[in-house]
């Protein structure tokens, strides 16, 4: 048995002012719709900075950590730069990006991770896309009412005036990007430089787009594959930077607000937990691991718990820590406000908090062994912190 290596837990996402989801209340308000009531505006970035522009576009860059922008040669980014914020938790994309997409907390639009247990479904799936964990088709090729499986209201739906979401071609009629686009005009596209256009045209166009929410996902898949602080992933950051610099020059004069920030950053992976060499633990559990890599929900079968947990602390202690998923619920990591009816069914009976470095996984038949170099979903700053920039065109 491994000798188990104590690290305590940052403090939760600061959801009172600090956090991502604040982002998206400030943006609400700020143009003129209704925030969710227990959400603040974010510190850095009132309502009145906002409700005084005739445009506002929001850019996220998936993976793009404050940490790592600051490090970096990214003169546009980092001359207006304001100051990081939180992202949410847990730190991953079908989570930040869903609280982008709806302007709701964690807590409040239930999707705890890629991987989410879907209690009312008997299945646990890949959430974007809406694969199953052993395979299959997505959410397009089932008959399956993702509205009422969700529960969620656009943002688009939540702010008044004309608005417009620009998106990589390869996502941007999936299921869930259309449940998420509302009443918002659908702008896909396939390159950077597409994107620019596509929201200068928006805001440049007779419509007079009133807010564009636009999503780059490049820089976070070099880094799933290359590494976080890979040349792939330093060079593609470059071109998103002189990018953001050539949409910022072709707004100029449009009285366009312009907000850059991420879903989450990315860490190294430097050590690897293959749950399948700990039968004892393995045998314990009622469904595979759902989460993330960094946060993995356990779900644990009837009489097991006391054995779950003890055998985690001591056979795992060196690289994880375990908790009662629903401590974390009650800490307030997910946030303010009314919890989503599925939440708890979602985050499973135990959370395993990857330390530093460390990722965890499990195996089913027939599916391929991890094999990422970068990972995000865990509490190490690196994958908490994103940037705020901001700028006047």
């Amino acid at each position: 048995m491994s000798e188990p290596s104590r690290h305590p837990l940052p403090d939760p996402p600061d959801y009172q002012g600090g956090s991502l989801a604040n982002l998206m209340s400030s943006l609400i308000t700020g143009l003129g719709g209704t925030p969710s009531p227990s959400l603040p505006p974010l510190r850095l970035l009132p309502p009145d900075e906002i409700s005084g522009h005739r445009h506002v576009v929001l850019v996220v860059v998936d993976g793009l950590g404050d940490e790592f922008l600051k490090s970096q040669p990214a003169p546009f980014l980092n001359t207006h730069r304001r100051g990081a914020i939180h992202s949410v938790f847990p730190t991953t994309t079908a989570t930040g990006v869903t609280t982008v997409l709806t302007g709701d907390a964690p807590a409040q639009h239930g999707l705890s991770g890629w991987y989410v247990h879907f209690r009312e479904l008997g299945s646990v799936l890949a959430v974007l896309p809406g694969t199953p964990r052993h395979g299959g088709v997505g959410y397009d090729r089932v008959n399956l009412d993702l509205r009422g499986v969700l529960g969620h209201r656009a943002l688009f739906d939540r702010i008044p005036g004309p608005s417009a979401m620009a998106a990589p071609e390869k996502i941007a009629r999936t299921p869930y990007n259309k449940l998420h686009l509302g009443k918002a005009s659908l702008l896909p596209f396939k390159r950077l430089e597409d994107m620019v256009n596509r929201v200068d045209t928006a805001i440049r166009g007779r419509a007079g787009t009133r807010y564009v929410y636009a999503y780059w996902s490049e820089l976070d898949t070099l880094g799933h594959h290359h590494g976080p602080d890979s040349r792939q992933t330093r060079d593609q950051l470059a071109r998103v930077d002189e990018a953001l610099a050539r949409l910022a020059r072709r707004l100029a004069g449009t009285d366009t607000l312009l907000v850059v920030t991420a879903d989450h950053g990315m860490v190294d992976v430097l050590q690897r937990l293959d749950l399948s060499a700990y039968p004892e633990i393995s045998r314990c559990l009622a469904l595979p691991l759902c989460g993330e890599p960094r946060v993995a929900w356990a779900y644990v079968r009837h009489g097991y718990h006391e054995v779950f947990q003890q055998r985690v602390e001591a056979e795992l202690g060196h690289a994880c820590t375990v908790l009662p998923s629903r401590d974390l619920l009650e800490q307030g990591w997910f946030g303010p406000g009314v919890p989503h009816p599925e939440l708890e069914a979602r985050i499973g009976d135990f959370a395993l908090i990857m330390h530093p470095g460390w990722i965890i996984h499990d195996r089913i038949p027939g599916q391929k062994p991890h094999d990422m170099v970068g990972v995000h979903g865990g509490l190490d700053p690196r994958e908490l912190y994103i940037p705020l920039a901001r700028t006047v065109c």
